[in-house]
């Protein structure tokens, strides 16, 4: 269904920009319901993205904005290092700080967001066609993955007393958030029986040691208040996105006749920034395969031949280990 158009949001740093920024902004701009993308991050970042504007983007809706605007990086930094030192200091050199507080950005975009709704689209992720955001009723989707971090689950019990609420996960390469309800989240979230002086210091002084690493996620905790608070302002969908396509093929290599393939069975393909694994990148571009098999086929007899490690249900032991992962 064609919606009314919503500020879309990506906050990023400067390296992941440039990785990405000959195929992804022009791309989420023509198949997303865009009425203006939003650059959320540094100087550094905003003044390439400018220059990019005024160069490349000539008369497209792009903007940046600078995150010290929404949150002051430094005390954030600042108070999570100072929690991991009073808590479990070993853990310092592995604690994302910047991943936190990318978070929060996301968050205190609800303040000045001018709409009902804004939706945060990650860098590293490309859409291949055309998606619908909104039902027919102009209900927004949920688009439901399969995982499932124990942590993130242990700090929503301890800030807001809430429990897992659905199978799935609200973990996505994208979320469309409700203003309102956002600004009730965090209002609930400074009012939690918790140690701090702001969401941000409750936010981490409700992650338990063990789960530094990953011990919160804003799509698994506003999708987990949503859903228990506002049962049916969200319809649940699975999207369909490639999550691992830097094992087939290279951001910067990648083709039209590599999109057009893809785009037949996929909304969206993720470069994360890895390797690529060089008999993965030889058969993802075998005529062979592209002539008889569709993408997902193909993805799904990689997956089940063991090449990954065992693959059971949607869920991948990589590591052989029982660390099970989804990868699509």
């Amino acid at each position: 269904m064609k919606s009314d158009k919503i500020q879309v949001i990506i906050p990023t740093i400067p390296k992941d920009y440039l990785r990405m920024r000959h195929i992804q902004p022009e791309r989420v701009i023509k198949y997303l319901p865009v009425s203006e993308l939003i650059f959320i991050g540094n100087t550094e970042l905003c003044d390439i993205v400018n220059e990019d504007i005024e160069k490349k983007y000539i008369g497209l809706p792009i903007r940046t904005l600078n995150e010290e605007e929404l949150v002051k990086r430094q005390p954030v930094v600042d108070y999570i290092k100072e929690y991991i030192m009073r808590t479990d200091e070993e853990m310092l050199p592995e604690v994302r700080c910047g991943w936190y507080y990318q978070q929060y950005l996301k968050m205190s975009f609800c303040n000045v967001c001018n709409g009902e709704f804004y939706m945060s689209w990650d860098m590293d992720t490309v859409p291949l066609r055309e998606v619908d955001m909104f039902d027919e009723n102009n209900t927004p989707f949920f688009d439901i993955k399969n995982e499932f971090i124990p942590g993130y689950f242990s700090t929503i019990e301890k800030l807001l007393g809430l429990k897992k609420e659905i199978k799935g996960s609200f973990i996505s390469e994208h979320m469309i958030f409700n203003r309102k309800y956002m600004k009730e989240l965090m209002e609930a979230i400074g009012n939690a029986p918790v140690k701090g002086n702001n969401i941000w210091e409750k936010i981490i002084e409700s992650v338990d040691p063990i789960y530094l690493k990953l011990g919160f996620s804003e799509f698994e905790t506003y999708g987990t208040y949503v859903t228990d608070k506002y049962p049916d302002a969200y319809v649940r969908r699975q999207f369909a996105s490639l999550r691992r396509g830097s094992w087939f093929v290279n951001e910067k290599d990648i083709t039209k006749e590599d999109i057009d393939w893809l785009s037949k069975d996929y909304d969206a393909v993720t470069f994360e920034n890895a390797e690529q694994i060089p008999d993965m990148v030889m058969l993802f571009h075998n005529p062979k395969y592209r002539n008889n098999m569709s993408a997902k086929k193909f993805y799904e007899t990689i997956l089940e031949s063991g090449y990954f490690g065992e693959y059971k249900d949607g869920w991948l032991d990589a590591g052989g280990e029982g660390d099970w992962f989804s990868p699509v």
